[in-house]
Formats: structure tokens, sequence, C-alpha cells
């Protein structure tokens, strides 16, 4: 039982430093996303889909298809947002908008 806690806690370090080296070493990419959002209980409420793509520092782009088009982009000062059901784009400045986010 040690020896599985012990080698899941090396697992463990081991994707938490991957990560460390992706954060500090990639400087741009892209990828096709699945985006779920569920509720508390579990369920399924929403799916979205689309492209992402990056460039660091503070650029990205991402290109909601489904279930409506939107896209979001952030040019290093600003995050734009282009709803194209409604035809209407949107801005605010980099540092407020993404405040605490993980992006």
């Amino acid at each position: 039982i040690v020896l599985t806690l012990l080698s899941s806690g090396m697992a463990w370090a081991d994707a938490v430093d991957a990560l460390r080296d992706f954060a500090r070493d990639v400087k741009s990419g892209r990828a096709a996303f699945t985006q779920t959002v569920t509720s508390p209980d579990g369920k399924r409420k929403k799916l979205s889909s689309g492209s992402f793509e990056f460039e660091r520092p503070n650029r990205f782009r991402f290109a909601y298809a489904k279930p409506f088009e939107q896209i979001i982009v952030a040019d290093g000062q600003k995050v734009w947002i282009f709803d194209a059901d409604l035809n209407q784009a949107s801005s605010r400045k980099l540092a407020d908008a993404l405040g605490a986010t993980p992006a």
C-alpha cells in the first residue's frame, strides 16, 4: 500500500513538473477543443466546441463554432468578443477581463 501511495505521488509530481515546463517553455500553440459545463450535481448543462490559439505574452483567440459562433481575441492590451448572431463586438482591458482566471 505504501509503495502504491508513493508511486501515485511521483506521478502527480511528474504531472505538475510537466505543466510547469509547459507554462515556462511553450510560446505558442493551437488546438481544437470541446468544453463541457456541468452543474454541481454533475449533470451536463452545456457543450461547446471550437478552436484555440495562443501566443505569449497575452495573445489568444478562441473561435467557438457550436452551439453558436463567437470569437474571443486578446491582443495583449484588450480582450475583444464578437458574437456572430448579434453581429456585435465588445472589448475590455485585458487585466479587467481575465482577473483571476486560469487564462
